[in-house]
């Protein structure tokens, strides 16, 4: 088949398989004997492209480099990699013990597009709710897909909506799974923490089969996953029944941590070549499962708990449960030698439930002593209602479908145009479902009644359990939308030296309207050693409809520091229609980049690229807010008072931002004694600043942006990322040693900005910038086997503990030992691993 047959979306399935680190675009060039033999890259539609000759830059990621390391999850080995990728943890919010919010250049989850096999992936059902990283985003679950079904990862630092259409306003990740056959591949993994804790154990097996005799192929991948949880919290001064608040508990009651979890995949990737049509299929299926922690419930909350039940207080659990499937289909083929086509339908499908566990609905036993006042105590456990159930769950689903031509133009010139036109056609379908009735139910009648608590008259008892209240009937949803687009994109050599390119999309949706979006993208050699690169583009990005139809009942921190009863409303509900809110509109973006590519030496290159993007009404999720934050208007008071809620957020087009920053790579390959030595160090420095707020008329600033939301967007990613990563291989031996470099982050969450708790307690809460420094070294016992074994966070880097000054150590009751939100690296410190891999 021609060369040039590649649909608008496609990127290679294929990478080259090396022996040294393949971390950035340029060490690809080194590798030149072992690449195969065409490389068709992200940001390119000319087939004999290399990504060191691409007019954007572009990192190849071999799956070798992807499994250097202890790393298990997909996100993680990203981040170790590609520094323009940041995946931060959380804790003690809801669903954040699956999913993390994967960023590139420090935007937001959903401004980054990420491709399998070229073909879009749907996103995830959930997105991290007010006060994490990426909030109110539901980008893509890359945790969702196991490493060991991926030959590489091919990631576009640029613009590119014009060519993939919306959310490519940061860039372009492309996931390639493997295509090989007549080999079995797999490991076996087992690992812990320093502090003994975090036992996990990781199996992954691949192995592909040959179809008939034209090239056709099956591959499939299954890997398993099981992980003891992480606790980093300490003894609390909560007190109990018997014991005075303000004495330090016998033993950890709280958590912080990473949660018992456990992932369960399959993956396959297949291609039937049928005389001139190819007949491609791909897809997967993965179960994850994780037991995380909510805020602990001291025993002298009465509106939270019952003593007869929970003497103690007590540690409400939340079990997550996430399902994932995909399955693509699809036809290509050549119509002359010169044109091809690619007809290709993808359907995906994200879930998402959550079921409470070692919790209370405690109106359950008010009502019952509101009715039996003489009740005795066991009567009152007898009347509590259960300790847990089925708390709710989000779907989504959608389905793709493409058809593209690819050919040349030859226009009399020595090099023709590359020319790829086709449309897209997308439905999508959002449910929000359920709870149980005791999840969110105020007694055992359900009756809009609440009741005097258990143990303390002067407080009413709150309804639905603790930790994760029960999505309620009236916020459960149903909703869905389609688009369509249609898109150009051509290339060309003007001269051998300079290669330009060119895009337009126009892209239509029928809940929030239509765009015409462009790219003009230009590479110029200078001599055989020195390019300079840059492009201009337009973007933008359609609300999604998590993001639009999203409605829910939550429990969260209020000024307080109390946990209280929240609500999440519509796009054009009441209470932000109020405010001057009816409706989402698109996000507009735009996008300069330039830099260079310099081989200093045939051992040496080196790539810089700056980058800026402006967004228009970026789309944000509003700071929970009282009726005292909104008392300027009458209608929005009201309009809080119906939901039930002691605070109410939504979405908005709030904010426009400008985010700037520049990418730099440099790789060193070169012989030493007898031996293969590499090093790589890939930096990326990155700012966003906020531009402008949208407020509407008569609604101030901080009620459409507060200082919450803002530091989040501003200062919850790290400015500074960096990787410097050396390797050597000699012989049966290999060894890795890599320094990470995170920068610092400072939000305003869970600090005396957001809970005013005086004047002796710190501003905001910040990690502090860090050097991790992993090790790995692997030896072959044959040529089948390879034993390795490293560790991970060498010198058992964590932020720094928490001090009395802290507001978050307060509220906690000295219990949390670190932050809880921003921290790009974790809470777990070192970590150890001893690896079996085979192929044969």
């Amino acid at each position: 088949m021609t060369t040039h047959r590649l649909n608008m979306l496609a990127v290679a399935v294929g990478l080259a398989v090396s022996s040294v680190s393949v971390q950035a675009e340029e060490s690809q060039q080194v590798k030149a004997d072992e690449k195969i033999e065409v490389i068709s890259v992200l940001g390119s539609r000319m087939a004999n492209r290399t990504a060191t000759e691409s007019t954007s830059p572009v990192d190849l990621i071999d799956s070798d480099d992807l499994n250097k390391g202890g790393f298990t999850e997909l996100g993680q080995s990203l981040q170790a990699t590609a520094p323009s990728f940041n995946f931060s943890r959380t804790q003690v919010s809801d669903g954040s013990d699956l999913f993390r919010p994967a960023t590139l250049r420090g935007l937001q989850p959903d401004q980054t597009l990420v491709l399998i096999n070229g073909k879009r992936r749907h996103n995830q059902s959930i997105f991290g709710l007010n006060g994490t990283v990426g909030a109110g985003a539901a980008g893509t679950d890359m945790n969702a897909i196991p490493l060991i079904a991926l030959k590489g990862v091919e990631v576009l630092r640029d613009g590119a909506a014009a060519q993939y259409g919306s959310d490519a306003i940061a860039g372009v990740i492309n996931l390639s799974l493997n295509n090989s056959t007549g080999v079995t591949t797999g490991y076996v993994q087992a690992g812990s923490t320093g502090e003994g804790d975090g036992d996990t154990i990781s199996i992954g097996l691949n192995r592909g089969f040959d179809i008939g005799d034209d090239g056709g192929f099956i591959n499939f991948s299954v890997e398993y996953r099981d992980a003891d949880g992480t606790n980093r919290a300490e003894r609390d001064i909560g007190g109990s029944v018997d014991v005075p608040a303000g004495t330090l508990s016998d033993e950890v009651r709280w958590g912080q941590g990473n949660a018992d979890s456990e992932f369960t995949s399959l993956f396959y990737n297949m291609a039937l070549p049928m005389n001139d049509v190819e007949l491609y299929s791909f897809g997967g299926y993965s179960n994850r499962t994780a037991l995380g922690n909510g805020f602990y419930r001291n025993f002298d909350q009465a509106a939270k708990n019952v003593v007869q039940v929970y003497g103690d207080g007590f540690l409400p659990r939340i079990d997550n449960e996430a399902e994932d499937i995909s399955f693509a289909l699809g036809l290509r083929g050549e119509i002359n030698s010169d044109w091809g086509y690619d007809v290709s339908a993808v359907y995906g499908e994200n879930t998402y439930d959550f079921h409470s566990k070692n919790t209370i609905n405690a109106s359950y036993a008010a009502e019952y002593v509101f009715n039996n006042p003489g009740a005795s105590d066991a009567d009152i456990i007898a009347n509590a209602g259960p300790s847990g159930g089925y708390s709710g769950g989000f779907r989504f689903d959608q389905t793709t479908v493409n058809a593209d031509l690819n050919g040349t133009l030859d226009i009399g010139r020595a090099d023709p145009i590359y020319l790829s036109v086709g449309a897209e056609y997308r439905k999508e379908n959002y449910e929000i479902v359920p709870g149980e009735e005791a999840s969110y139910a105020c007694g055992l009648a359900n009756m809009d009644t609440s009741y005097p608590s258990v143990n303390d008259p002067n407080q009413f008892a709150e309804c639905g359990f603790q930790a994760y209240n029960g999505l309620r009937p009236e916020a459960s949803n149903d909703e869905s939308r389609h688009s369509y687009a249609v898109y150009a994109d051509a290339e060309t050599l003007i001269t051998d030296a300079w290669q330009v390119s060119a895009a337009l999309r126009y892209e239509d949706f029928s809940d929030a309207g239509d765009d015409i979006i462009g790219k003009l993208a230009t590479r110029y050699e200078v001599n055989d050693d020195f390019a300079v690169r840059g492009a201009i583009s337009s973007g933008f990005r359609a609300p999604s409809l998590q993001q639009s139809a999203y409605t829910a009942y939550t429990t969260n921190l209020g000024a307080s520091g109390e946990l209280e009863q929240s609500f999440t409303a519509t796009a054009g509900a009441d209470f932000p229609s109020a405010l001057g809110v009816d409706k989402l509109e698109l996000e507009s973006s735009e996008n300069l980049s330039l830099g260079f590519v310099w081989d200093v030496s045939s051992e040496l290159s080196l790539t810089l690229d700056f980058y800026h993007v402006e967004i228009k009404d970026r789309i944000t999720l509003g700071s929970l807010m009282s009726a005292e934050d909104v008392a300027f208007s009458p209608e929005a008071v009201a309009a809080l008072n119906a939901t039930g809620a002691e605070q109410a957020n939504y979405f908005s087009n709030s904010v426009d931002s400008t985010t700037k920053g520049v990418d730099i790579i440099a790789a060193y390959n070169t012989d030493l004694y007898d031996g293969a030595f590499s090093a790589t160090f890939a930096g990326n420095l990155n700012e966003t600043e906020i531009d402008d707020v949208n407020a509407p008329e008569g609604v101030p600033d901080s009620v459409a942006l507060d200082d919450l939301q803002r530091s989040f967007l501003t200062d919850g990613q790290p400015g500074e990322r960096a990787t410097l990563t050396f390797e050597y291989e000699r012989g049966d031996y290999n060894s890795m040693v890599r320094f990470n470099y995170f920068g610092e982050t400072d939000v305003s969450y869970f600090a005396n900005d957001h809970i005013p708790l005086g004047d002796n307690f710190k501003a905001t809460s910040t990690v502090e910038s860090a050097v991790l420094v992993d090790v790995n070294v692997g030896y072959h016992l044959s040529d089948e086997v390879m034993l390795s074994v490293g560790i991970d966070n060498l010198f058992d880097q964590t932020p720094d503990e928490l001090g009395e000054d802290e507001v978050l150590d307060a509220i906690s009751n000295q219990a949390f030992k670190y932050p809880l939100r921003a921290v790009p690296y974790g809470f777990d410190g070192m970590t150890y691993y001893a690896k079996v891999s085979f192929s044969f």
